[in-house]
Order: structure tokens, then C-alpha cells, then sequence
């Protein structure tokens, strides 16, 4: 069995790396979605919580060869918000969802705004034109006459 594995991996490391790597991308992710949403969290404690999994995927098949690489990986791709500090490394997932969520509805807010604005500013309009409806009609007085 382990030699047919060599033998599948020696003829495509790339493709088998890919998949791993990705495979433990969307496991470490979606650990980081369902434990640690909204939190700053150290990436040692996430690491430590992903690997508890009996059936997570190892760390050595992807093609990261440490956790910083990884988490500086996570950074550059915008998944998460990365600092180094003098206590290591620590993360905040980036929920994209969310965030498109909240941008479509300060969009729509402000679509809203903008279009209660042209009402208010419209009625304006016909209000000043009704008065001055109203005062092209007003009677003329015969003291406003000139005297003949």
C-alpha cells in the first residue's frame, strides 16, 4: 500500500501537495469560522485546536513547512488579519460574507438616503411652486389700479 502511494506521488508531487494544502487551508478556516468568528486570536492556540482533530490534515503534506509561513500566507491572501507581536503570531478571520453583507447594506442605506433627500427637495420644489401659483392669482385691489 505505501508503495503504490510513492509511486501515485512520484508521478505528480504538485498535484498531491495542491490538494493538501488546500484541503488543510479550508480545515483550518473553517475551524477559525466556527471558534474564533469575530476574536484575535494567537495562531499557536488555533493550530493546537485544529490538530486536536484526530482527522485533520498534517501540516508536512502542504506545502507550508511552518506555521508563520502559513499565517503570513493567510495575510498576503487577505483570509486573515495577521500581526506579529512580542508574544507570536496572532490572527483575526476576515469573514468575507459578512463584510459583503454589511457593505451592501450601508450601500442600500445610502441609496435610501439619497432618494428621501430628492422627495424631500421635489416637494420643496412644488410647494414653492404652488405659493407662487397662488400669488400670480390673487385678486387685484382698485388701489393697485392707476387712477384715470
Amino acid at each position: 500500500g505505501h508503495q503504490r502511494q510513492m509511486q501515485i506521488f512520484g508521478q505528480n508531487p504538485n498535484r498531491i501537495v495542491e490538494g493538501y494544502s488546500e484541503e488543510f487551508e479550508t480545515s483550518f478556516l473553517e475551524h477559525m469560522k466556527r471558534s474564533h468568528r469575530f476574536s484575535r486570536v494567537a495562531a499557536t492556540v488555533v493550530y493546537n485546536e485544529y490538530i486536536n482533530d484526530r482527522h485533520h490534515v498534517h501540516m508536512n503534506s502542504t506545502q507550508w513547512a511552518t506555521l508563520t509561513e502559513f499565517i503570513k500566507y493567510l495575510g498576503r491572501t487577505g483570509k486573515c488579519k495577521v500581526e506579529e507581536t512580542p508574544k507570536g503570531w496572532f490572527i483575526t478571520f476576515i469573514d468575507r460574507d459578512s463584510e459583503t453583507l454589511f457593505k451592501e447594506r450601508m450601500k442600500n442605506k445610502r441609496i435610501k438616503a439619497d432618494m428621501a433627500d430628492e422627495e424631500k427637495q421635489e416637494k420643496e420644489i412644488r410647494k414653492q411652486i404652488e405659493k407662487a401659483e397662488q400669488l400670480m392669482q390673487l385678486p387685484t385691489t382698485d388701489s393697485d389700479q392707476p387712477s384715470q
